[in-house]
C-alpha cells in the first residue's frame, strides 16, 4: 500500500464516515521520543485519530488484525456484529473483505501487534523500543475493559508506561506522553499538555503519577469538548439554547 493510497483511504474515512476536527496537534511530535495516549470508543477512536493526523504514528493494535488467519473472525465479532449489527451471510463476507484490507493497512502503518496476556507480549515491547530508539512516535489506546463500557470514564492499563523505564535504562532518553481525548458525540479530538517520565523517581510511584495525569487530562478534555460544543451551539442558535435551558429548569 503506497502513501497515495493511504492518503485517499484516510480522506474517505474522514469525509464520509468519521467526521472529526482535531485541536492542539501542533503540540505533538517534534523529533522527540513520544507516546500518544488516547481513549478508544470502539472503532471510532482509532479511525478518527489516524485519519485526522498529519504526523506519522505507529499504533499498538491487537495482534489479530495483523494476520489474515485471525483477522476476519476478529473483525466479525468486534466490529461487524458488535457495531454494524450484521450476523448473516452478508456479515461474514463483509468481515472477510474488511479483514484483507485491514491486514494490508496494518502492514503499511507498521502497526505493532499487542499479544495481550500471551507470553509473546515481550515482542510488543521489543518492537516498540526499537521504534522509540529510532525516534518514531507510538500511539496507544490503553483503556481497560471497564472503561470501555462508559465513554467518559477513561481508566487506563499501565503496561505501556514501562517503556519509559526501559528506554531510559538503554538510551538515557526521557519519554514524553501526550494525552488525547476523542469525543464521538461532538466529533472532536483534543491534544493535551504532555507529561515527561522522571527517571529519578521510584518507578511504582512514577507509573501512578503518569497514569493519573493522563486519565485526569483525557477526562477533562473529553468533557470540555462537549461544553465547548454546547457553547458554540448556544452562540449560533440562541433561541434553541434558551428553550433547552428552560426545559432543563
Amino acid at each position: 500500500m503506497s502513501n497515495l493510497i493511504w492518503t485517499v483511504v484516510a480522506k474517505i474515512i474522514k469525509v464520509f464516515f468519521i467526521k472529526a476536527h482535531i485541536e492542539g496537534i501542533h503540540k505533538v511530535l517534534k523529533g522527540t521520543n513520544a507516546v500518544v495516549v488516547a481513549n478508544h470508543l470502539g472503532s471510532f477512536g482509532p479511525l478518527a485519530l489516524m485519519s485526522s493526523l498529519t504526523h506519522k504514528l505507529y499504533p499498538w493494535v491487537v495482534q489479530e488484525v495483523t494476520n489474515l488467519k485471525d483477522c476476519a473472525a476478529y473483525i466479525r465479532k468486534d466490529f461487524v456484529e458488535k457495531e454494524l449489527k450484521l450476523r448473516s451471510f452478508v456479515g461474514r463476507e463483509l468481515s472477510r473483505i474488511i479483514g484483507r484490507i485491514c491486514v494490508q493497512l496494518m502492514a503499511y502503518l507498521k502497526a505493532i501487534p499487542v499479544y495481550g496476556r500471551s507470553r509473546e507480549i515481550h515482542k510488543t515491547f521489543e518492537i516498540s523500543l526499537s521504534y522509540l530508539k529510532s525516534k518514531r512516535a507510538l500511539l496507544v489506546f490503553p483503556e481497560n475493559d471497564e472503561s470501555k463500557k462508559q465513554d467518559d470514564l477513561c481508566m487506563l492499563n499501565t503496561g505501556f508506561i514501562r517503556m519509559a523505564k526501559w528506554l531510559y535504562e538503554t538510551t538515557h532518553r526521557v519519554l514524553t506522553f501526550y494525552p488525547v481525548a476523542i469525543n464521538k458525540k461532538v466529533r472532536g479530538i483534543r491534544v493535551g499538555e504532555p507529561i515527561r517520565f522522571d527517571p529519578g523517581a521510584p518507578f511504582g510511584e512514577e507509573r501512578m503519577r503518569i497514569k493519573e495525569y493522563l486519565e485526569r487530562s483525557i477526562r477533562g478534555m473529553y468533557r470540555a469538548l462537549e461544553q465547548d460544543n454546547e457553547g458554540a451551539t448556544a452562540a449560533k442558535h440562541p433561541r434553541r439554547a434558551h428553550k433547552i435551558r428552560e426545559q432543563a429548569a
